[in-house]
């Protein structure tokens, strides 16, 4: 049975900088307990599996129908097609794992299956692992579809060996089944029929300009120079005490402080490439309470806010004072959750809460940077018997975007990644110099 995509999913699938693909990646670190023995790719494999059926968008690609685009089981899904295998040369650092991500953010999914894959890194200091996870934004909605990682990481440590199931995909439905189906859907929602035909009748206009500009047809379509294809990535792991320690001399929330920390990186960033600091526009999601009649699969829904990072403002004190000033008129609506709200959800739904924040791109405005704060989990969280160390998620470029920041909070330590299409070395030594200088210079 087809299902059709909704008109924020048929967006998000048009996104990305010009010559590069956007997808949002899930960098997890996991300790080795004492005397174990790294899981094997077959183990891991066995997992994802196991774990499939509960995020069972994850075996379905996207087809093109006469009614539009629909969800449809994957005939030939091979799960060796989705999850690899990565050994790392000594001496097995945070650098070389985020090199994979950079080399990742230029590779397109095939389109004819499941736009997803994962990577299992072995060769980290200190016996760690890493679980590298790739998704388009498209398929996690938070409501009826959550992300993989939610479902692949326990509360508990599970050291029974994975037991997957066998799985038969659905039938293709045939051209007859797509006209009466789309006649039922657009009697059933014809404002959400009409939209989706319009977003594809536009898809279509897009694609036909590229084609002409594909041949050499200057002056139609292209609006500056075709971006560059090559992405950096980094990460960095900061004391989500010393973030708190400010939150709390300073009366602004963990929120302020995190996006007070990216704008320190915007502005060393911004020196660092020879150009002058300059304010800029931030597309900053955050999550707002389910509208009536919606109950989502975490809880909560993610909603765009714009701000404008003060980068030319010289001292951090500031950029604090004018990012609380900014922020305050959302909180202050009522509408927003909880910090607290998402901690509390089993598995490990920060993975889902990040791509529900990356389809918030769609809502059109243009802007230069996109930052993402999402709480993880109080608890520890495992892949089998392995205890998660620390979450770095990372996100493509899309549209107009300059620089992606994601954070991820979790056991006491708050991962970052950063994404751009220039080198991202100082705008990573720019946040934590921020921290430091609004922590009165502890390390």
């Amino acid at each position: 049975m087809s299902e059709p995509l909704s008109r924020t999913e048929i967006e998000t699938l048009g996104r990305g900088v010009q010559g590069s693909p956007w997808h949002q990646v899930s960098v997890d670190v996991f300790d080795r307990p004492e005397g174990a023995e790294p899981p094997s790719l077959d183990e891991v494999t066995d997992r994802v599996l196991e774990r499939l059926p509960f995020a069972p968008r994850f075996r379905r690609r996207i087809r093109e129908s006469v009614t539009g685009q629909d969800w449809v089981d994957d005939p030939a899904f091979d799960i060796e097609r989705h999850v690899r295998h990565h050994r790392l040369e000594p001496p097995g650092t945070l650098d070389q794992v985020t090199d994979l991500v950079a080399d990742s953010l230029m590779r397109p999914f095939e389109e004819a299956h499941p736009q997803w894959d994962l990577t299992y890194v072995e060769g980290l200091r200190h016996g760690q692992v890493a679980v590298v996870t790739r998704v388009h934004p498209a398929y996690v909605d938070g409501v009826d579809h959550v992300h993989l990682l939610q479902e692949l990481y326990d509360d508990e440590p599970v050291w029974d060996p994975p037991s997957p199931q066998p799985w038969t995909p659905q039938a293709e439905p045939n051209p007859t089944d797509d006209l009466v189906s789309g006649m039922v859907t657009g009697l059933a929602d014809p404002l959400g029929s009409l939209g989706r035909f319009a977003t594809r009748l536009g898809r279509g206009v897009e694609q036909g300009l590229g084609w002409v500009s594909d041949q050499g047809v200057w002056g139609l379509s292209r609006q500056g120079p075709v971006q560059p294809t090559t992405r950096y990535a980094g990460g960095t792991l900061l004391s989500l005490a010393a973030v708190n320690r400010v939150r709390d001399n300073v009366g602004v929330t963990t929120h302020d402080v995190l996006t007070v920390l990216v704008t320190g990186g915007l502005r060393q960033w911004q020196t660092a490439l020879g150009a002058e600091p300059r304010d800029v526009v931030a597309l900053v999601p955050l999550a707002v309470s389910d509208p009536p009649r919606l109950r989502s699969a975490v809880g909560c829904q993610v909603a765009p806010q714009y701000i404008r990072l003060p980068a030319t403002t010289t001292s951090p004190q500031g950029r604090i004072d004018q990012v609380a000033s900014l922020t305050r008129s959302r909180i202050d609506s009522g509408h927003t959750v909880s910090g607290d709200q998402p901690t509390r959800l089993a598995g490990f739904a920060a993975a889902t809460l990040h791509a529900m924040a990356a389809r918030t791109v769609t809502s059109g405005r243009a802007h230069d940077v996109y930052v993402a704060n999402v709480p993880g989990p109080r608890a520890p969280r495992y892949l089998g018997g392995w205890p998660l160390h620390a979450s770095y998620p990372v996100l493509g470029l899309a549209d107009s975007e300059d620089v992606t920041v994601c954070l991820t909070s979790y056991q006491g330590r708050i991962g970052v990644g950063v994404a751009a299409a220039t080198p991202v070395d100082a705008f990573v030594a720019g946040i934590t110099a921020e921290l430091q200088r609004l922590d009165g210079g502890r390390r």
